[in-house]
């Protein structure tokens, strides 16, 4: 376990001082073959932040509805939900060595490469969720993100976010300032286990998303 923990902190740190779209793409791709045993530990385990998110997702909605898995990574959280039911799930990452690991799983309906800190890809108002797990972390994506996450949920839909502790403040303000622009509403917050092996915890913040894309106003 120590050496395990000890590799997932060294790319972690890595990670975390990630400063370009190119650097985060090659930092991933190489960590790509290795990542699921690294995050999920010897036994699969020491990582149930996805089932965590994807049981959230089953409360907002039935498994009818669109989920976009933004950052999806090696596929953790759409194994999830389809463990839990759901068939239309979408998926995007910055990666392409990550893509090809979650293509291999077998349960997302659209995979493709992107830039989450640009505009997403496709039309508006379009999926009922979208998940974002382990993103908003140092090194990783602007808080501006977030609005561009709520442009492709209709109204009444739902993001449903993680954040680690060294970016909990920065969103939390941010959040508060997209409610008074009534892009979103916080829903609900708690706070779920990120690895039980070290005790860490991540925010879950579930966000309705509240209006239309012409009073967004412009990102921040």
């Amino acid at each position: 376990m120590a050496d395990r923990q000890g590799g997932t902190a060294t790319w972690t740190a890595r990670a975390h001082a990630l400063a370009t779209a190119p650097e985060a793409r090659e930092l991933y791709d190489a960590w790509a073959p290795t990542y699921d045993d690294d995050v999920t530990g010897p036994h699969g385990d020491d990582y149930p932040l996805p089932t965590t998110v994807a049981e959230v997702v089953a409360r907002l909605g039935g498994p009818g509805t669109d989920v976009l898995d933004a950052a999806c990574g090696t596929g953790l959280v759409g194994e999830a939900l389809a463990r839990l039911g759901f068939r239309s799930i979408d998926g995007l990452d910055l990666s392409p060595k990550m893509l090809a690991r979650a293509r291999t799983r077998g349960v997302y309906h659209d995979l493709g490469p992107a830039d989450l800190s640009q505009r997403l890809p496709g039309a508006g108002d379009k999926f009922g969720v979208v998940t974002c797990v382990n993103a908003f972390e140092p090194g990783h994506l602007p808080r501006s993100a977030l609005v561009e996450f709520a442009r492709v949920v209709h109204r009444g839909g739902h993001l449903v976010l993680t954040v680690g502790a060294q970016r909990r403040a920065e969103i939390e303000r941010y959040l508060e300032q997209l409610a008074r622009r009534q892009i979103v509403r916080v829903a609900e917050t708690f706070e779920a286990l990120l690895h039980p092996s070290t005790g860490e915890c991540h925010l879950v913040a579930v966000l309705e998303v509240a209006a239309t894309t012409s009073p967004r106003g412009p990102r921040q």
